[in-house]
């Protein structure tokens, strides 16, 4: 199909700005936003979009937030009026067209001027503001766009009363235990100059709905336009596939001025599906809708293109016999999937600086960790545009939460008319913002909102009951949860369980280890339906705790110590680790062990999750990645986007098929025997025969005390026990064992292999004491693969090897490992695949060490 010449156009206005802060309307007396002005000193060069701490920093205004306990010395920013400017230059041939102004995020308050004129004001960071301009431009002459931030409003921290919130901002940077006090100001979001013609396109609506047997897609597309004037136009739709022309339809129409809605239903036969990752792929529309006003020829106003995806989302009931419980089982497209998830919170606390690799980085190891879910917590942020279309291709549903959340004090929102108003207002700009994106499932009211008793609230609070209200109207083909845990029961622990174990629906926590012995009671009685917020603490990656803070203040790891206690706050827990492993003299050891306790700990709780598949339906560890270097929390990735051990262990246990073990204790002293039962979770769609299961009991030393085989077979989309591994304590004669676990097909191939570490001490004070192991490492490189060979040589279990990228912290570009953070036997070897990206050849180099290994550098 011949497209016509196109009038309209986008000019984006990021990029260099200058900025100046100022103590209350100093800015007004000194006519900063004037062209005339006089107000020519200590003008800084400032990014847009950004964040103004981030432009302080790099103008060398503010010691960097990221190290220690600097964020402590700039607490004042937020506090003060900051304006920003730069000049725009319009080429003449828009002269009389129709400009926007438009800016899409600005955190939190601003007013807007034009050449010394007042455009307009506006509040709230997830809502767009436009202005209309083309009056006042000059063409072809510098225009002075300036912005006036306010200072950023008081609100609630962590700890305070959600009763008290009345802002739709991001709670986090006002201090959370996982991101210290950096409250967020700035123009966040893309600036830009929309040119186009009389009428414009302002929004296309795509509700693609598929037919019984999914053969057909029936395409709705709903289309917004504005005109300046009375005009007849030509309304173009039309429904593209990898440049295609699938669908199209011209419809003329005689417009008003000001807003008309119209509709347009094509027809798109056999559809391409959009899976979530790990289940098939995603391809993605695309849908465009060109006016052209009648007597231009073939010359359009203006065209909107949008993409979306083609599936259908259900929420079926759990196998439960509980018939009050909420439907928590996603299906789509008539699949049911089990929900792979994590918690996601903000990339960056300066979350206006644009950090377009780091952001495909953190989704690329979500993908392959077999993630097909996120959860956007109501403490963070409304994404941006850029994380919804990365999902779009990555396959990774979206759960988007508005933003309020739990306060401690008090967790219940405001009943204020003007409140609710106000959130109603947002929800109405943000939800269609959002709604085509096939990633996107579930609105959520927000985090852990609560009554008196800890009680999950539900759709009768007045703002959950009007932002479900907004939902259904704008967005009726999404899912709708008010808050989340649901309830009844909050809370995932042996007292709820005992108490009621049938109101364990959708439920958090803990997320604290909770002991050798107690974190695997705990998960082993789960009743839950949905577990979609619960963590383990972990230190982070050493070389980001070395980049974070000075040798001289790293020790002792303690939150009597002032830099951990900033950096770390509520996630230092000394005791776990002494009850685990005993006192330690060195933090690379101690940081390793917490390491360990964090890795095994969520394994395991993701591993208990699915063996209940479909009586629970998803797992969600909290949380994915951090917005700050923290010097330990729940993450599992660290602030560099380098992964720690738990990313490599959840990732094991959410393979496609996973065998996995259930025991009692990762200790073993005082008890008679090892007792263990074998598990095979699938999320294959067809059965999988004359599998062997392979079970060995095998000492630090290489030694195997049992090994047996079993021919089993695997039943599709289920968790099945296979086997149980019992064996007398006293003839075990190491300290330190395994069990070892692995399923193979009936070619001999590995289908999914799985290592436990146990004890048979009182605590895990032996692996710190383990004897020494060497290795043998060899390279063989292709472009951009490596295959690392990794030979133990020695007479002991090599003690979890981990490979890291050498280059410095912050450097470009990141490798990915296939595996990594695994023991390995005497005399076993195995290969790892690193796939390096965006890193230049010359420096690409490993670095490989383990628990009782010396350091060993592959280049």
């Amino acid at each position: 199909m011949a497209r016509g010449r196109r009038v309209s156009t986008r000019i984006t206005l990021g990029g260099d700005w200058l900025f100046k802060g100022y103590l209350g309307e100093e800015w007004l007396w000194n006519l900063a936003v004037d062209p005339k002005g006089g107000d020519r000193r200590w003008w800084y060069q400032g990014s847009v979009p950004g964040s103004v701490h981030h432009d302080l920093w790099k103008a060398g205004q503010i010691p960097d937030p990221y190290f220690e306990r600097n964020s402590l010395l700039i607490e004042w920013v937020p506090q003060r009026t900051w304006v920003y400017k730069r000049e725009v230059v319009v080429p003449g041939e828009y002269r009389g067209r129709r400009a926007r102004l438009v800016f899409e995020g600005v955190d939190y308050e601003a007013e807007f001027y034009l050449n010394g004129e007042l455009l307009g004001c506006h509040t709230g960071m997830y809502t767009p503001v436009a202005f209309e301009v083309g009056d006042k431009l000059q063409c072809e002459e510098p225009n002075l766009l300036a912005v006036v931030i306010r200072p950023a409003p008081a609100e609630q921290p962590q700890v305070g009363r959600t009763s008290r919130v009345r802002t739709h901002k991001s709670r986090m940077t006002y201090w959370w235990d996982f991101c210290p006090r950096m409250v967020h100001v700035g123009i966040w979001d893309e600036v830009y100059l929309r040119i186009t013609g009389d009428v414009a396109v302002e929004d296309v609506w795509v509700r693609p709905q598929l037919a019984d047997g999914l053969g057909r897609a029936d395409v709705t597309i709903s289309t917004e336009i504005s005109a300046r004037l009375p005009v007849a136009v030509d309304v173009q739709t039309t429904i593209r596939y990898a440049g295609q022309v699938l669908a199209h339809h011209t419809q003329r129409q005689k417009l008003a001025a000001g807003s008309t809605r119209l509709e347009e239903n094509l027809e798109v036969t056999n559809p391409r599906l959009w899976w979530p990752n790990g289940h098939g792929d995603q391809p993605l529309y695309q849908a465009e809708v060109r006016v052209v006003v009648e007597g231009s020829g073939s010359e359009d106003s203006d065209r909107k293109v949008g993409e979306f995806g083609i599936r259908q989302v259900k929420l079926l009931a759990n196998d439960t016999p509980d018939d009050t419980a909420r439907p928590y089982t996603l299906e789509v497209n008539n699949r049911r999937i089990y929900i792979k998830g994590w918690n996601w919170v903000p990339i960056d606390v300066l979350y206006g600086v644009p950090r377009g690799e780091k952001l495909e980085r953190l989704l690329t190891l979500a993908k392959r960790a077999h993630v097909n879910l996120l959860r956007v917590w109501g403490g963070g942020l409304i994404e941006k545009d850029a994380f919804y279309d990365a999902c779009d291709r990555h396959g990774i549903m979206v759960w988007q939460e508005f933003i309020q959340s739990s306060s401690g004090i008090d967790n219940k929102p405001s009943e204020d008319p003007h409140f609710v108003e106000m959130m109603v207002s947002e929800a109405e700009q943000i939800v269609p913002r959002r709604r085509n994106h096939a990633s996107l499932v579930i609105w959520c009211g927000g985090n852990e909102l609560t009554a008196a008793g800890n009680v999950p609230l539900d759709d009768t609070e007045p703002v959950l009951g009007a932002l479900k209200s907004v939902v259904d109207w704008l967005d009726p083909d999404r899912h709708w949860l008010p808050t989340t845990p649901t309830g009844p029961t909050f809370g995932n622990s042996i007292e709820s369980i005992e108490r009621d174990p049938l109101s364990l629906h959708d439920v958090h926590g803990p997320w604290e280890h909770q002991g050798l012995t107690g974190q695997y009671a705990l998960y082993n009685a789960a009743t839950s339906l949905l577990h979609s917020e619960f963590g383990v603490e972990g230190v982070t990656n050493l070389k980001s705790l070395y980049a974070q803070m000075s040798e001289e203040v790293r020790w002792p790891v303690s939150r009597d110590n002032p830099y951990w206690f900033h950096t770390s706050s509520w996630w230092v827990k000394d005791q776990v680790l002494r009850d685990a492993f005993g006192e330690f003299e060195e933090l690379p050891a101690l940081a390793r062990a917490s390491q360990l306790l964090q890795a095994d700990g969520l394994r395991y709780a993701v591993e208990a999750n699915r063996r209940r598949k479909y009586r629970n339906s998803g797992t969600l560890p909290w949380q994915f990645n951090e917005p700050y270097p923290n010097a330990a929390c729940t993450s599992a990735v660290d602030y560099h986007a380098t992964p720690k051990p738990a990313y490599y262990a959840v990732a094991r246990a959410y393979e496609p098929v996973h065998v996995s073990a259930r025991f009692e204790t990762q200790v073993w002293h005082g008890r008679s025997h090892f007792e263990a039962e074998v598990w095979a979770s699938s999320s294959l769609i067809q059965p999988v025969e004359d599998v062997t299961l392979e079970s060995r009991l095998v000492g630090a030393g290489g030694a195997a005390f049992i090994s047996r085989k079993k021919v089993v077979s695997l039943v599709p989309d289920c968790a099945i026990r296979l086997d149980e591994v019992r064996f007398p304590i006293s003839d075990v004669h190491e300290e330190i064992f395994f069990l070892d676990l692995h399923l193979r097909d009936r070619a001999g191939e590995v289908l999914s292999a799985n290592r436990y570490l146990f004890s048979r001490a009182v605590n895990l004070r032996p692996m710190l004491d383990a004897p020494p192991t060497r290795l043998e490492v060899e390279k063989e490189a292709a472009v951009d693969n490596w295959q690392v060979h990794i030979t133990n040589s020695g007479l002991h279990t090599a003690l979890l090897l981990c490979l890291e990228d050498a280059c410095p912290v912050g450097a470009t570009g990141y490798a990915y490992f296939d595996d990594n953070h695994f023991c390995l036997f005497p005399g076993e070897s195995r290969m790892v695949l690193v796939e390096w990206c965006g890193v230049a050849p010359r420096e690409r180099q490993v670095e490989l060490s383990g628990w009782n290994t010396g350091q060993y550098a592959v280049e």
